[in-house]
């Protein structure tokens, strides 16, 4: 993260900190949702540089220009933002309207939790609360309809 390069060329740091920030998932949605305004508060940068620490950037977190980062936040970047397993917010839902990241965002968080929970996929735990509804609720309720008749 945030590494030097040997020779004179790449990012320059306030760069670097945008294109990693825009690319690292769940930030780069938090960030396209709202404004990067949020970048001006303190604890933010404090976190930002606790990350640069474990990250083992060799980047002082004191040459990063925060507004710098805001200012310049909507230039376009040569390379768009790609979804990857570990990044499933492409330049697509990056580009989306804030409502429009939000659903993609739980959509994200949903299918997490349900992997969590031993599924294999969001769809697959809506399926198996479907088949407990039916087995659990609706079929008594035919068979008591059934009865009655």
């Amino acid at each position: 993260m945030l590494r030097r390069s040997r020779e004179p060329k790449g990012l320059c740091v306030n760069c670097a900190v945008h294109d990693w920030l825009r690319n690292t998932y769940p930030v780069n949605l938090i960030l396209a949702g709202s404004k990067p305004e949020l970048l001006r508060f303190e604890h933010i940068q404090q976190q930002f540089t606790d990350i640069m620490r474990v990250g083992g950037a060799d980047a002082n977190p004191d040459e990063i220009d925060w507004e710098a980062i805001i200012a310049n936040w909507d230039l376009p970047f040569k390379n768009k933002v790609k979804g990857t397993a570990m990044n499933p917010a492409s330049q697509d839902v990056l580009d989306m309207k804030p409502e429009m990241q939000a659903r993609e965002e739980n959509f994200f968080r949903e299918e997490m939790i349900a992997k969590d929970e031993g599924f294999e996929s969001l769809f697959d735990k809506q399926q198996a609360e479907l088949d407990r509804i039916i087995k659990e609720e609706f079929l008594p309720l035919l068979r008591k309809r059934e009865h009655e008749e």
